[in-house]
């Protein structure tokens, strides 16, 4: 066994698992939305993953404020100063290597059902998302630092306040401010078109035809002859690129139109059904819980 995956797997049999209901119970000054999401202040003091290698089972997000940090990140080291966010996947091994003492920053964790509420499309979305795994740090200005701040604080002022009918949607609206003025901020730092291999190329043009044909197509192999190449290599490409299968991302961009008639359309369950080409109401609502672990009735009921 080479040194490489011995460090690897020494590191994960001392790996603490943490959700996002550990945090709001352990930390202090924390504010949360059920066990979807967590905002709270992290210090030198404060910051556990100094101690032990730590993953989080959900999105999240650090902004640096004050002095400095060397983080690692699925075992590459990246320098955290202020005026940087660094983003987390799911299950990413973090490990603060070194700090500061006068560290300080504000930390946000959200679960994957909190983001399959928000309501941004697929192309909007990807580029971030796409940005999480490959390059986790970005530099921002002061002047960008100082708008998320205000939104954070929006948040953590209605997940405390006592307007409990519309708590939730507030919320999302507010997240989804803050996910739109991120998303600016990373095409600002990469203007023009990015240098891409074949590999991101296709991906690309994947996604762009999942967009136009979501509603009507569901199988892999209609996007991979659309692409010209076989669905097995389509297959072993959106998973090199994205970490996540075509399959995957088909399933995903379903269920998350279908979520949006549901909750927004006026549709009934049948026509939804229809316009998302399943051949019956029952087939629709047997995938929509094989996906999401509730009826479409139920989810509409919620909405």
């Amino acid at each position: 066994m080479t040194d490489e995956r011995k460090s690897s797997r020494h590191l994960r049999e001392g790996l603490h698992k943490v959700s996002i209901s550990r945090i709001k119970k352990e930390m202090s000054d924390v504010f949360y939305l059920s066990d979807d999401l967590v905002i709270t202040a992290l210090d030198a003091q404060k910051n556990t993953t100094s101690t032990y290698p730590a993953s989080i089972d959900g999105f999240s997000a650090v902004i640096m404020m004050a002095g400095e940090a060397t983080v690692s990140i699925d075992m590459q080291n990246y320098h955290v100063k202020p005026n940087t966010i660094v983003f987390f996947n799911p299950d990413s091994i973090i490990r603060t290597i070194k700090c500061s003492s006068n560290a300080a920053a504000y930390f946000l964790a959200f679960s994957k059902s909190f983001v399959n509420e928000i309501q941004i499309d697929l192309s909007t979305s990807l580029p971030v998302y796409m940005r999480f795994g490959k390059a986790p740090v970005m530099e921002v200005r002061q002047q960008d630092v100082d708008e998320i701040r205000q939104l954070f604080q929006l948040i953590k002022t209605m997940l405390r306040s006592d307007k409990e009918r519309y708590r939730h949607e507030i919320i999302r609206t507010l997240f989804t401010t803050a996910f739109y003025i991120i998303t600016e901020i990373n095409q600002r730092e990469q203007p023009g078109e990015m240098k891409q291999g074949r590999c991101e190329v296709l991906f690309d043009e994947f996604m762009a035809l999942l967009e136009k044909y979501n509603k009507q197509e569901r199988n892999v192999s209609f996007y991979a002859k659309q692409l010209n190449i076989t669905p097995k290599y389509l297959s072993s490409v959106v998973k090199e690129v994205s970490g996540k299968t075509a399959a995957r991302w088909i399933d995903e961009s379903v269920i998350l139109e279908a979520k949006s008639l549901l909750k927004y359309s006026g549709m009934s369950i049948q026509e939804i059904a229809y316009h998302l080409n399943f051949s019956t109401q029952s087939f629709f609502g047997k995938y929509f819980k094989q996906h999401t672990g509730t009826s479409p009735s139920r989810y509409k009921r919620k909405g």
